[in-house]
């Protein structure tokens, strides 16, 4: 049994960036071409995983989250969305409500907190957690049993298969991350330390935790720069830890809703045929929707 847990932004910002402004919502005639790759993406893991449980986690945190508590230059690189692709954002929210499908955003945690978070009670009911994204973040999630499936890429992976392809253990992904930095969250990190530094470090030790407990043990490993590793991770010591919990996805959430909370309710036809209209759509999608689950009732409110 398993439950698709779906890094929403991941597959919403591909098509703001990969698709042309073709399509526009009838009221505000803003371009909707991010809603309608979403649309496709979403009605083509429908159609191949008639899934029984699936949940789309999305960011409202944006400068708001305890991270942003944490440290102001979190994400300070980062442009807040405009009008234009907020009204976009807001409306892959309401695609998933009339597709049946369980969604949720927090103004405190983040999209991979809460995938982390409804992981963790997918786990205790027994069911198998499929993450759904091309983020490397998230694998720190997987476990054994667990799979990591960047859709429309590549074939689900496990454990085994993924720490093959990072050459690291997936619960070293936030220790690697704090040691390397991460320019797209504006993660500090620690300066004149790379990603093969970082994985070689970690090769020798489980996280971060232990690297600083043997820091004079540094100078004798077969690692190019080694007598100098100590000193700078002594003198970055505080960004580094701040940076692995910047970097750490928070799995203990008890709003994360469970699993028969997540389970796919099939499509509100009357309401999808009625948000495609409002998105410019027209019947683009009609047939495709028509050969899955539907539900016999009304659009929820949206």
């Amino acid at each position: 049994m398993q439950a698709l847990l779906i890094d929403s932004s991941i597959y919403i910002f591909r098509s703001y960036f990969a698709l042309p402004e073709n399509w526009h919502a009838s009221e505000s005639q803003y371009p909707t071409h991010a809603v309608y790759g979403f649309t496709g993406f979403l009605l083509d893991i429908l159609r191949q995983k008639q899934p029984d449980y699936l949940f789309c986690a999305f960011d409202e945190s944006l400068d708001s989250g305890f991270r942003h508590q944490l440290c102001a230059d979190y994400k300070a690189n980062r442009e807040l969305p405009d009008d234009a692709l907020a009204f976009q954002l807001n409306a892959c929210r309401q695609l998933c409500r009339v597709l049946g499908i369980s969604e949720m955003a927090s103004n405190m945690f983040e999209a991979d907190d809460l995938i982390g978070g409804v992981a963790t009670k997918v786990r205790e009911a027994s069911a198998q957690p499929v993450i759904v994204s091309r983020d490397k973040d998230l694998t720190q999630l997987i476990q054994e049993g667990d799979l990591y499936w960047d859709f429309g890429k590549s074939q689900p992976k496990n454990q085994v298969e993924l720490e093959a392809q990072l050459e690291l253990g997936c619960g070293q992904m936030a220790d690697y991350l704090a040691l390397i930095g991460d320019s797209s969250d504006n993660i500090a990190g620690v300066p004149g330390v790379g990603a093969k530094t970082a994985r070689q470090l970690l090769s020798h030790f489980p996280g971060v935790d232990a690297i600083v407990e043997h820091l004079d043990q540094l100078q004798d490993l077969p690692i190019r720069g080694a007598k100098k590793l100590a000193d700078k991770l002594d003198t970055h010591r505080d960004q580094l830890f701040l940076s692995r919990q910047l970097a750490t996805i928070v799995t203990n959430i008890d709003e994360a809703p469970s699993l028969p909370e997540i389970s796919w309710q099939g499509i509100y036809q009357d309401g999808f045929d009625i948000f495609c209209e409002e998105m410019g759509f027209g019947s683009a999608f009609a047939a495709r929707a028509q050969s899955l689950k539907q539900r016999e009732l009304v659009s929820p409110s949206r």
